[in-house]
């Protein structure tokens, strides 16, 4: 599962559960963020393990995409 957040970041993981209020848990997660405001520079990644997401806070889900589809989701 790709979650992307209102600041930009993006967040690459196994979908645990989501609770009654839409808050999602990832496992295993790699959050991915851009180390510059322009969009030509490189994602930084770092590795995270299990997180949650607020629902207050997510902009993007995108479940079942392959690992191609979900790397060019992190370029846009």
């Amino acid at each position: 599962m790709l979650v992307g957040i209102r600041d930009g970041k993006f967040f690459l993981g196994a979908f645990h559960c989501m609770d009654k209020q839409g808050n999602i848990i990832l496992q295993d997660a790699v959050e991915y963020r851009s180390t510059r405001r322009s969009s030509t520079s490189p994602m930084e990644q770092r590795c995270l393990g299990l997180i949650l997401i607020p629902s207050s806070c997510r902009s993007s889900c995108h479940v079942g995409c392959s690992i191609e589809e979900q790397l060019s989701l992190l370029k846009l």
